[in-house]
């Protein structure tokens, strides 16, 4: 069914006898109630005559009314709403923020399907109906108006269905769809929220009364808003996956991608010439959220006993952990050190005091809560070759349901019993333990496995410090690296007894049940591979938009945090790669490795060998309790001759045999225009500009502007270039070594470029030099990395170069300088166990706040409280000290006084050494 907002076409057939959609416009902070102001007309096709929609009481299913005391009755029945709409966009906005200011596409059509759904018919014949809205020139409507055409149209074609007040409008990235609406940026601060840059109903739905002519309250709809890109498996974001996985395909517009691109540019043209495959291509995208929804609120009500649609993927498998535990009589509060209080508070709205529970973790556990989250970091991702490689056989490695597995091998805490000081020799690799170690690797280990982080990502070194967790401190043993303890934390556990293995041995059960590529296959996998995630989510402080708030605020813990957990599980992944990495003879060449898995020249041979170590045999083990049949580690991609140049980035010179499993790409960050280009296209053309970039050179890109400039400068989701420069040279995370000129053809030219193998860097002070040397060497003039001659002038560079900080000076200009960048360093220090802290807080216990910044006020270091809050989220650097009579003063008076762990050779610059 189409409808024309009075389109001129068809104005000359209008029935002055038409019954109405009885809406009215809204108005954002305000209930909408609605009379019969508007008028909408139905047609078929834009040459028919229109048909009616109304929406009566008697078509409406009212939710009973409670008696005092009386329970919500839980909801049966929804309406779903999938909505699209189609627009012409307009070119690119400038590349500032304030350009995107008012910023408008051109509507075209909006279109709906809408499905009634109820919990107990689930295998019969959907009731839907679908729509297209086309809107005057020039003109949007409202949300409401919309919501309601969609339910008279429903009401029009199926007058024997009663519709229930509980709707759920269900859209693809709504951050493009919904701003295509009147008025949205004020409905939107009202009544909706944002989630990963999209648009969302959490706390509150939107509200819409409807009325009779006399003003009568007819009934109120609740209509809450979701978003499939949020519930979409992570390797089917786009709606064509979403679709596909449901069964039917997205309609085609052409044969190729770039003449259907063509078209798309073109919409409006396209709708015009081509009216009944513009309308079937529109809809379909509305019919795929409709029926998506409604798998999504049965497999919900099948797993949780609720007739609702969940906000996010992720959020099944948390609240599907969570249910384990219950069915063994667990309490989720004791798996996650945690305990329930009952709190008071004085509540304004309501005007007295209310009694609200909370969830703090134990004393014992919140003691050690900081320390432990030293303790996570994330996957291992370093590049080790740059430059052309070898040609041969490069196979692409990728360790199995990685991430999974290690949850497995968690076992129930107790957390009662926590034990400090466990000496290194007596932590095992599966135990729950953590460490701040002062570690050297022997000069013949190729890949060091302690994780060190700086500003640039975690790093490897041969020494150093880290804090980390047992399976990568077993392992530095298991490599001779000598290891000084600083400090220890083990929670005992009930040994066999799984946290998550019954879940992960769930989701696995589930997913063999469907067929590769279905809904049920896809879902179970997600559900499987992502709730590692909510263990860790909140524990590196991330800033986000807060559409309510309009301001950035800090992405909260999900109720499965707890970074004990994610600390071990993410240890254990490196710790499996590590062992793997340097069970290698050094005649295997690696080339990178990231997260899960590796690129390597090793034959089978080599690989038997290199995965025949205890952690990796744990490993196995643990994937074969698993009752999975596919091999531990698996090749994902095999090619004849890499490219790299620093991490995540590196490109196929020569490609395999086997054709979708032929080419590695990783792009580290680049953005370019390859949305018609095939895999070998998009390959050749990264390739291309790796060899003929030049100095200082950019890259001018198109993105969508974000949903903060969307609100405040009432934009649409719209286009906006982007400069940004190029970045294809080696990040110095390793030292290169056997420098080279090689060359190479590729698509007929001849190409002649630096390449080199690494080894590991010494320490953390050697990887801070280099990159503050790199970054004066590389812009002052620009310059980039072509030949041995240009990483031989760097060099010497460096070895001429005294090491000035910039960031020192920059700070040395402002008043009181020296004194708050003191301030700043031991914040940051002291909320990350550094530079002696570890062992200050294992002498002194929790140290309080108020209490911390109480001694550097008393010693002449002026500090708040909100000082220590901003640090958390800031990794201390060392040697970045403003070394002044008063400074230096106050740091030996800090060591002399209160914490004479205090490493001050840490905090204090030094040069460079030659």
């Amino acid at each position: 069914m189409e409808i024309f907002n009075e389109p001129a076409a068809i104005n000359e057939a209008r029935d002055p006898t038409a019954l109405h959609v009885i809406v009215a416009p809204s108005r954002a902070g305000k209930t909408q109630r609605a009379s019969n102001e508007q008028t909408y007309f139905a047609t078929i096709n834009p040459n028919d005559p229109p048909v009616k929609v109304f929406i009566a009481p008697e078509n409406v299913q009212l939710p009973p009314k409670r008696k005092g005391g009386q329970k919500k009755p839980p909801i049966t029945a929804h309406l779903i709403i999938g909505f699209d709409t189609e627009y012409q966009s307009r070119e690119p906005v400038g590349p500032t923020k304030a350009e995107a200011a008012g910023a408008q596409n051109e509507i075209l059509s909006y279109q709906f399907c809408t499905r009634l759904i109820s919990q107990d018919q689930q295998d019969e014949t959907p009731v839907q109906s679908s729509g297209i809205i086309i809107p005057n020139e020039g003109q949007r409507w409202l949300l409401r108006d919309f919501i309601a055409a969609a339910i008279g149209t429903f009401i029009g074609e199926h007058p024997d269905n009663r519709v229930p007040t509980d709707i759920y409008l269900v859209g693809h990235f709504t951050r493009a769809d919904l701003p295509m609406f009147d008025e949205f940026a004020d409905e939107a601060k009202s009544t909706m929220s944002n989630v990963r840059s999209t648009f969302v109903s959490i706390d509150r739905a939107i509200p819409m009364e409807l009325v009779d002519g006399q003003g009568q309250e007819i009934a109120e709809f609740k209509i809450r808003l979701r978003d499939t890109i949020l519930l979409a498996p992570s390797n089917a974001k786009q709606l064509a996956d979403v679709g596909k996985m449901l069964g039917f395909n997205k309609i085609e517009l052409a044969a190729t991608a770039a003449k259907e691109r063509e078209i798309k540019s073109q919409m409006k043209l396209f709708r015009a010439e081509n009216w009944p495959l513009f309308r079937e291509y529109a809809i379909r995208d509305a019919e795929i959220c409709t029926q998506y929804a409604e798998q999504l609120i049965r497999q919900y009500d099948e797993l949780f006993g609720k007739f609702a649609m969940p906000l996010t993927l992720t959020s099944f498998g948390s609240k599907l952990a969570i249910a384990q535990w219950e069915i063994k009589g667990w309490k989720p509060d004791d798996v996650l050190g945690r305990e329930e209080k009952k709190v008071q508070s004085f509540s304004k709205k309501l005007g007295y005091s209310v009694t609200k529970t909370i969830h703090p973790h134990q004393e014992l556990v919140y003691y050690e809560l900081d320390f432990v989250s030293e303790a996570y970091h994330g996957g291992r991702n370093e590049q080790f070759m740059y430059g052309i490689c070898d040609e041969g056989i490069w196979r692409d490695h990728d360790l199995s349901s990685a991430y999974p597995t290690a949850m497995t091998l968690l076992c129930k805490p107790i957390w009662e019993k926590i034990e400090r000081d466990v000496a290194i020799d007596k932590i095992d690799a599966l135990d729950l333990a953590y460490a701040s170690v002062d570690f050297e690797f022997p000069h013949s280990v190729r890949f060091p496995t302690l994780p060190v982080r700086t500003a640039n990502g975690i790093i490897f070194p041969r020494k150093g410090r880290a804090c980390c967790a047992a399976p990568e401190l077993a392992l530095a043993r298991q490599l001779g690296a000598k290891l000084e303890l600083r400090r220890s934390v083990r929670v005992p556990v009930e040994q066999g007894v799984g946290v998550f293995t019954d879940f992960i041995n769930d989701c696995i059960s589930r997913r063999k049940d469907f067929k590769k590529g279905t809904f049920g296959n896809l879902f179970w996998k997600e559900v499987g591979n992502s709730t590692y995630g909510k263990t860790a989510q909140g524990l590196r402080k991330k800033r986000v938009y807060d559409l309510r708030a309009d301001d950035m605020v800090e992405l909260p813990e999900s109720e499965l945090t707890q970074p004990f957990f994610a600390a071990f599980i993410t240890s254990y992944t490196r710790a499996v790669l590590g062992e793997v990495l340097n069970r290698f003879p050094d005649t295997v060449q690696v080339f990178s490795v990231t997260t899960d898995g590796f690129l390597s020249n090793a034959n089978d041979a080599e690989l038997e060998h290199a995965t025949a170590g205890s952690i990796f045999d744990s490993f196995k083990k643990a994937k074969a309790n698993l009752g999975r049949d596919d091999p531990p580690m698996e090749v994902k991609h095999t090619i004849r001759q890499p490219v790299g140049w620093r991490t995540r980035g590196s490109a196929t010179l020569k490609l395999g045999d086997k054709a979708g499993e032929n080419i590695v790409l990783q792009k580290g960050g680049i953005k370019l225009d390859t949305r018609d280009l095939l895999p070998e296209e998009e390959n050749a053309q990264i390739v291309e500009l790796f060899f003929n970039r030049t100095e200082g050179q950019t890259l001018t890109y198109e993105s969508g502007v974000g949903l903060k400039e969307m609100i405040r400068f009432g934009a649409d989701f719209v286009m906006r270039t982007v400069t940004k420069k190029l970045s294809m040279e080696f990040d110095w995370k390793r030292r290169p070594i056997d420098l080279i000129d090689r060359s190479v053809e590729f698509q007929g030219k001849t190409y002649t470029h630096l390449s080199f193998s690494s080894v590991p860097l010494e320490d953390f002070d050697e990887f801070q030099n280099v990159r503050e040397v790199w970054d004066k060497w590389a812009t002052n003039p620009f310059r980039i990395l072509r030949s041995v001659p240009d990483l031989r002038a760097f060099q010497h560079f460096i070895d001429t170069k005294r090491k000035t900080s910039e960031s020192v000076l920059r700070y040395s200009s402002k008043t009181d300088g020296d004194l708050k960048r003191a301030k700043r360093d031991l914040a940051r220090a002291f909320k990350h166990y550094q530079a002696g802290f570890d062992l200050i807080h294992k002498r002194m216990g929790k140290i309080r706040h108020n209490r911390f910044c109480e001694i550097l006020n008393e010693v002449g270091i002026p500090c708040q409280v909100s000082d220590l809050d901003n640090a958390k989220r800031n990794t201390f650097e060392p040697h970045q000290f403003i070394e002044s009579d008063r400074s230096v003063a106050a740091l030996n008076r800090l060591k002399r006084e209160y914490f004479y762990e205090l490493d001050l050779d840490l905090f204090l610059a030094r040069q460079t050494p030659h």
